[in-house]
């Protein structure tokens, strides 16, 4: 039997991206998946959508949240209702790839990763492709992360257990890289799949959008990680130049 994979998707003010996102992963050649959609708060018709969705489709969970808690929150609430021991995460505006779970179950078969990533192909808001192609290394490791990250938090496959021992936090800041970078911190080496089997949406108001935003985040959570000044000018150097090979090469 196909192995068992929980899908976590924060949700917020989304209606219009959500369900592709979800029939996307429903969508894939790996069928016995749950996919736990975490409505974070929405006030717009997210929650119409979501309903839809779940009446449709019995792998489709969703648990609604009172209040907006940020989109580290809504993650974690997933992936601690999540009855598999592998999560993988899906952004509410991003798409996967049929194949994207089946080859990275492989791969994780093949090696024994406890963390798996992919490439990933950039679209605009209007879900165009760009043109632009995220590359992963075969590994990444936590010294590599400290330049740059090259893991999109849509393309992770993850033991439940190693990311419940390192939650996400600071949804104002860079979550998603703090946490890989506590998880890498830990003795884990990341695998990564050079394929693009996301679809990765970057909007103009994003925090991958706005990057004089994203860079200003990225000198704070490595405050946060309590760097000292001139460790931080290092490792912000490198993520600028990991950004101007990325982005703009």
């Amino acid at each position: 039997m196909t192995a068992r994979v929980s899908v976590v998707v924060p949700a917020y003010r989304c209606e219009r991206t959500v369900e592709d996102a979800v029939r996307s992963a429903l969508n894939g050649t790996v069928r016995d998946i749950e996919v736990i959609v975490v409505n974070d708060g929405s006030d717009d018709g997210t929650a119409a959508v979501l309903e839809r969705l779940a009446a449709a489709d019995t792998r489709v969970r969703v648990l609604s949240l009172e209040q907006n808690g940020g989109v580290a929150n809504a993650r974690n609430v997933g992936a601690r209702a999540a009855t598999s021991d592998r999560i993988a995460f899906l952004d509410s505006d991003d798409l996967w790839e049929p194949e994207k779970l089946e080859q990275q179950l492989a791969l994780q078969q093949k090696t024994g990763a406890r963390m798996l990533c992919t490439g990933a192909r950039c679209i605009d808001a209007a879900g165009r492709e760009t043109g632009r192609v995220f590359k992963v290394p075969e590994t990444v490791t936590y010294r590599a992360a400290l330049k740059g990250n090259d893991i999109v938090t849509s393309t992770v496959l993850i033991e439940k257990q190693l990311f419940l021992r390192h939650p996400m936090e600071r949804s104002d800041l860079h979550e998603d890289y703090l946490c890989w970078l506590s998880v890498l911190n830990d003795g884990v080496t990341a695998y990564g799949l050079n394929e693009p089997l996301i679809r990765y949406r970057i909007a103009a108001g994003s925090k991958s959008g706005n990057k004089l935003c994203s860079a200003v985040m990225m000198w704070n959570t490595y405050r946060h990680l309590g760097f000292g000044f001139w460790k931080r000018l290092r490792c912000f150097w490198g993520y600028c130049v990991h950004g101007i090979k990325r982005y703009l090469l």
